[in-house]
């Protein structure tokens, strides 16, 4: 089952297969680039721009009525109870303005100054227009659309550079981390079910605190079963849909995006973009499971289930 659904756009194989699957990114970013901010560098905003960043974590909390859905549609009758104590741990945990000035800070370490901000700017907008009519496309169920954007990435003068320039951008990494925080929440929703919910709520902080960065970390590295959404089909439905995007764009703003990814600084900012969001992501997650399992520990005291 895909998580939040996907859409079915018929486009050339190999470019996409069954529609956006993450729709989690085209319900949980769409359309919402923040605006360039004044302290950070102009080529660090307008790289989070792009990524889109501050959207991706704002959106988190938002994603657990997702998630409490399909555990619902699995059988699991208490994640709609438990859900509302998810959200609240999930908006105590994913502070965006926060985690956003951390991942701020680690991509002006890597400035060497040769980037034209002007033009980065300027090419990163055009992307940003680009992925909104991406999503309004998948919206409207626009065939026309659809067909000139696939002409456009299967053409032999701009398919290729598009393709390259969709392997080099952070946002299908960034895309994985958003699946592996829906399986936290997932698995965090089937621990509230699961037999033993009150002695994890009860078990000593520090041990709790150690079990629960354990949980993530496995879920990090779980390959098969993945549950609501597999990493890796998370990591292609995104690169679809930046490449989608990017056959928006003039090919004055793919050359210059191209450039920027295939640059020294480029590739060093991607690293520490996709670094410090997995960082952060982790902090996150770890934070909202310690917070969820305590409020979870009131609510199985006052509402006991009976084979407890």
């Amino acid at each position: 089952m895909r998580f939040l659904g996907s859409s079915s756009l018929p486009v050339r194989a190999g470019v996409i297969r069954g529609g956006l699957g993450i729709a989690v990114l085209a319900l949980v970013v769409g359309g919402s680039a923040f605006a360039f901010a004044s302290g950070p560098s102009k080529v660090d905003t307008a790289i989070l721009q792009m990524e889109q960043v501050d959207t991706r974590l704002s959106a988190m909390p938002s994603m657990v009525g997702t998630v409490a859905k399909a555990a619902t549609e699995r059988g699991n009758t208490e994640a709609s109870k438990v859900a509302p104590l998810l959200e609240e741990a999930a908006r105590g945990s994913f502070k965006a303005s926060d985690l956003s000035k951390e991942i701020l800070d680690n991509l002006a370490e890597a400035d060497d100054g040769k980037v034209d901000p002007g033009a980065l700017s300027k090419a990163a907008a055009a992307f940003v227009d680009g992925r909104e009519k991406i999503d309004e496309m998948y919206r409207s169920q626009d065939q026309a659309k659809a067909k000139e954007i696939e002409a456009r990435v299967g053409s032999a003068e701009d398919g290729p550079r598009i393709t390259q320039l969709a392997d080099m951008m952070a946002s299908p990494d960034l895309a994985v981390e958003t699946a592996l925080t829906a399986q936290v929440m997932y698995a965090s929703l089937e621990a509230a079910s699961g037999a033993n919910a009150a002695e994890l709520t009860s078990a000593p902080k520090d041990k709790l605190q150690s079990e629960l960065q354990g949980v993530v970390t496995s879920l990090r590295g779980k390959t098969e079963n993945e549950k609501p959404l597999p990493k890796d089909v998370a990591r292609m439905d995104e690169k679809a849909r930046i490449t989608f995007a990017l056959a928006t764009l003039s090919s004055q703003d793919l050359s210059v995006l191209t450039d920027f990814y295939q640059s020294e600084e480029g590739k060093a900012k991607k690293k520490a973009l996709v670094e410090s969001y997995g960082k952060a992501s982790d902090q996150a997650n770890t934070r909202m499971l310690g917070e969820y399992f305590s409020e979870l520990a009131t609510y199985l005291k006052a509402n006991p289930r009976s084979q407890q």
